[in-house]
């Protein structure tokens, strides 16, 4: 056995490279170059803020919370907290955080969500605090142990790696959402809709295999690692102690072999993962028809039918009587408008990226939401506009502004519009416009520590939202004549969601018996009722002429809008009457800070031996990158063995100003054989080797013009490269090698793409096209001379039948018959060697079609989630010219490829390989080639 386990070690160690060996320097997300920085030491704490210094109240908060929740955050996990750094992200329009060791860091965005089922009653930066930090305690642990050799060879990238192939991915994240929990009045285990994919899963499919819920599939939602991780790790905890997590963790850590996870939890629980996974979701189960068989509900469903796979329509607004708009989206489709009446659908626009809502409002004319605006530059930094879609003229129009506007509504009468502003600074206030004039009506504030949510216009110039303050909520009702408090109906812990107010009743939602209903209030009666019995849960409700309800009820195949006649159901009083007593807020400290420098760009992360993403080159190198992503530097040595030599080399890429910056330096001894012999028989070969240093300096522009619903990029770069090359003594050379001497050539490119975004289903983008030019040439005076040049362009079209695809692909490339070639940018027809030509034509066309959804498990080693194909054909014409003429040559190939999608040993991560079948004109033989993704070898 001990054999055995280092056998498995060594596998390890072979693989890690392997796969580290991906990593590039690709453009990182940054904030604008005016951004200045400042840092914040936590006390007693090893943990640093780094934010802007328009956030200095959110990084004070952050500080309160970091320094109030850590040391509980840490207690169940056997590990101790090394430095590490958090960074605020507040110019951005996004609510997430994340923490990663590649360039060690948390990054936390500050926007808080208006999604009920990420924070309920929590505050947000308190939440991310309690989840992001369990995080940190998690990664700790791979500093222990032999979990420790992996860092000590690879930096925090080897430590990250061998720690998520041996901690399935469901552990991580469901340990973190408990920790959460325990931390926060309501974690996301206690809110109902965040269980929503799991219970419904279980009733329509049955308990999914462990192979498949780390899989995913193609064929049905599948509960994501958040959802199904955390009931395994509550489950795993509520059977084996409160410790148990951190424990199981370690003692896995301490296997490097392929499931070694499994093996620990048996050995403490006696179950494999497979079989507590099923225990577990059985019991959950079982309660769930349980509770099924106490409710009934008798409401119709008037959006179509969803047969298989996954569509939700959510959001619906009544447009009049029998027709209503909605949001669809889901597998077969990226998110759209649609129009339902009387069941049938009808597509009006597609829709761009969609800013986090959570609502969508309409009158009779107009549909109102709210867009992501990318800044075309600076990553880090969104706004929003309005998108106003007219219904009579299927029309958009647009609002742009310099501020976060988001979660519009337009009144009844289609006059006014209300949006939420969300500033930087963690402040935010309602903003009342006129529709025809744009003209500001009134603005209302909002004071700090309270966060509105879902605010919507109502009729008699009214206004409703949800108000969250201090692990409460509330419903108010507004007048907007003098923004002043007409009612306030105080919920508690409650959490309410999606109000919507018409004459004399507030509709929500609201848990109830741990299920989400629509519930109803009479703001006149202060009485409440149950309108909805929905078996998951009943959200988004909207109602015409006090008699008809619609709302949105989830499905296992997505959310079903459906229709229910308002009925004489029994009325209660309000679950909590009484105003909640303001908690007085404990003194915070005043955290003091400095200026942090934006020339703290040295951030070693990684060092070791990789295997580099292109040809078989061995690399040992050190890798850095700051926390503020504005600089990625690296270097090392790296190793040819086809010609035995090495190269030094040095790279930077720093992208904190407007245009980037990239530059990289090698030095490496040359090897070549050549026969110098000038005519038959070719018997004199000589070998020499000799030294080549080159320099690159570069500059590129790289643009985001995303607007819409097709991803949209810009890049223009140059780049100014300078080689010498000393001690080649040989009286010949092949023509991509130089003499002794310093030789210059410049590189100018540019790539522009507009790809409509693809649905779940897609194979690649159904519409859009790819432009790319290329120069590069010796264009100062030297014993070199050369240019190549090159464009071409691929565009994308729908197949014969919904999600397959045509791609069609067209370059020419010309190349002078100076005394030195350059690398061809074009590629010759499938199963061809590239060869130079002073003149290339090329052409190819692809139809790529998925051919199955197949979710076949074979035992613990694999499990294939969907298949594919493609068609394809390529033609190639290349010219020479010569003394008597030119030469021409042609190729082509056409041929089939079947590839699958699959995950190995159930690692999360997924992977494709298939075969190529082709046949070469010029051979006029049939070839098979391995495939990995669209790359046959």
């Amino acid at each position: 056995m001990a054999v055995k386990k280092f056998v498995l070690f060594l596998w390890f160690i072979g693989l890690s490279p392997w796969l580290m060996g991906q990593l590039n320097y690709s453009l990182l997300d940054q904030n604008p170059a005016s951004v200045r920085w400042k840092r914040l030491q936590v006390p007693n704490q090893a943990i640093q803020i780094i934010y802007p210094e328009d956030a200095d109240s959110l990084a004070q908060l952050t500080a309160y919370y970091l320094e109030k929740h850590v040391p509980q955050v840490g207690q169940t996990i056997p590990s101790k907290l090394h430095p590490w750094k958090i960074v605020l992200q507040n110019k951005g329009i996004y609510s997430n955080g994340f923490v990663s060791l590649n360039a060690p860091r948390a990054e936390f965005f500050t926007i808080p969500t208006q999604n009920p089922a990420l924070v309920g009653t929590n505050e947000w930066l308190e939440m991310l605090v309690s989840h992001e930090t369990r995080h940190m305690f998690q990664n700790e642990l791979g500093r222990q142990g032999l979990a420790k050799v992996f860092r000590s060879l690879w930096g925090s990238n080897g430590q990250a790696l061998y720690s998520n192939l041996i901690i399935p991915n469901w552990l991580w994240e469901g340990d973190a959402v408990e920790t959460e929990t325990r931390l926060n009045p309501i974690g996301r285990s206690k809110i109902p809709e965040f269980y929503l994919p799991l219970q419904a899963y279980l009733m329509e499919y049955g308990i999914p295999s462990y192979g498949k819920m780390m899989g995913k599939s193609f064929r049905q939602l599948v509960p994501n690692h958040y959802v199904f991780g955390q009931y395994l790790s509550q489950y795993i905890r509520q059977k084996q102690g409160e410790l148990a997590i951190g424990q199981i963790w370690q003692k896995a850590l301490q296997r490097p072999y392929p499931f070694a996870f499994s093996s620990v939890l048996k050995d403490r629980t006696g179950l494999s993962i497979d079989q507590l996974s099923h225990l577990a979701l059985q019991e959950l189960r079982d309660s769930i028809q349980l509770r099924q068989l106490a409710s009934s509900d008798y409401s119709e469903q008037i959006s179509p039918k969803v047969s298989h796979g996954y569509t939700p329509y959510e959001y619906p607004c009544w447009i009049s009587e029998n027709t209503f708009v909605a949001i669809k989206s889901g597998f077969s489709t990226i998110p759209v408008l649609v129009e339902v009446t009387q069941g049938q659908e009808k597509e009006l626009t597609k829709l761009g990226p969609i800013s986090e809502m959570n609502m969508l409002s309409a009158s009779e004319k107009w549909v109102v939401w709210s867009e992501i605006k990318y800044d075309m530059r600076w990553g880090q930094k969104q706004g929003t506009r309005l998108v106003f879609f007219n219904l009579e003229t299927k029309e958009k129009s647009f609002w742009d502004g310099d501020e976060k506007w988001i979660n519009p509504s337009i009144s009844q009468d289609g006059t006014q519009v209300l949006t939420l502003v969300q500033n930087n600074d963690g402040s935010s206030h309602l903003l009342l416009l006129d529709v025809e004039t744009r003209q500001l009506i009134k603005k209302m504030g909002i004071s700090p520590g309270e966060q509105v949510l879902h605010a919507r216009l109502a009729d008699q110039n009214r206004l409703v939202y949800v108000l969250k303050y201090q692990h409460q909520k509330s419903i108010r009702v507004m007048d907007l004549e003098r923004f002043n408090l007409i009612h306030e109906f105080n919920l508690g812990s409650n959490n309410v969601g999606a109000p919507y107010l018409l004459g004399d009743f507030v509709y929500f939602n609201q848990p109830i018996d741990g299920i989400d209903q629509i519930v109803r209030i009479n703001v006149k009666t202060k009485q409440q009722q149950v309108i909805t019995h929905a078996h998951f849960g009943a959200y988004s409700a909207q109602v015409v002429a006090n008699d008809k309800i619609i709302y949105q009820a989830y499905r296992a195949t997505g959310d079903a809008i459906m229709q229910k006649k308002l009925s004489n159901e029994a009325w209660s009083p309000m679950v909590v009457q009484t105003k909640p007593t303001r908690i007085l807020q404990e003194a915070r400290p005043n955290y003091s800070s400095q200026k942090y420098s934006k020339w703290n760009i040295f951030n070693v992360y990684s060092w070791g031996p990789l295997i580099a993403a292109q040809g078989n080159q061995l690399e040992i190198s050190l890798l850095s990158k700051n926390v503020t992503n504005t600089f990625q530097a690296g270097v090392g040595y790296q190793y040819d063995p086809n010609e035995r030599s090495g190269t030094q080399f040095t790279r930077f890429s720093y992208q904190g100003l407007f245009p980037v910056f990239d530059a990289s330096f090698q030095s490496s001894q040359r090897s070549t054989s050549l026969y110098i012999d000038k005519r038959a028989p070719f018997d004199s070969l000589r070998t020499d080797n000799w030294m080549q240093t080159k320099g690159d300096l570069g500059i590129r522009l790289p643009f985001n013009l995303t607007h819409s619903a097709y991803a949209e990029f810009l890049t223009i770069s140059s780049t100014y490269s300078l080689f010498q090359v000393s001690g080649y003594d040989l009286p010949l050379r092949f023509k991509s090698e130089a003499f002794n001497g310093m030789y210059s050539s410049m590189t100018h490119a540019i790539s522009y793409s507009k790809l409509l975004n693809r649905a779940y289903w897609d194979v690649q983008s159904p519409w859009g096209y790819q432009i790319g030019l290329h120069w590069q040439g010796t264009p100062f005076s030297q014993n070199l001379n050369s240019e190549i040049w090159s464009a071409q362009g691929k565009g994308f079209v729908p197949g014969l039948f919904k999600h397959h695809s045509i791609s069609l692909r067209g370059a020419y490339q010309q190349q002078s018959n100076g005394n030195y070639t350059f690398a061809s940018t074009l590629a010759l027809p499938r199963g061809y060697t590239t060869v130079l030509y002073n003149r290339l034509y090329t052409f190819s066309a692809d139809y790529k079609f998925p051919i199955a959804n197949t979710d076949f498990n074979l035992g613990r080693l694999l499990y294939v989630k969907r298949l594919k194909g493609n068609i394809f054909f390529d033609a190639s014409q290349g010219e020479n010219i010569v003394k008597d003429g030119t030469t021409t040559t042609t190729f082509q190939s056409f041929g089939v490829d079947l590839s699958s999608q699959f995950h190995l040993m159930r690692f999360a991560q997924s992977f494709e390989i298939g075969v190529r079948c082709l046949y070469k004109s010029q051979t006029k033989q049939i070839e098979w080639y391995p495939l990995v993704i669209d790359i046959g070898f």
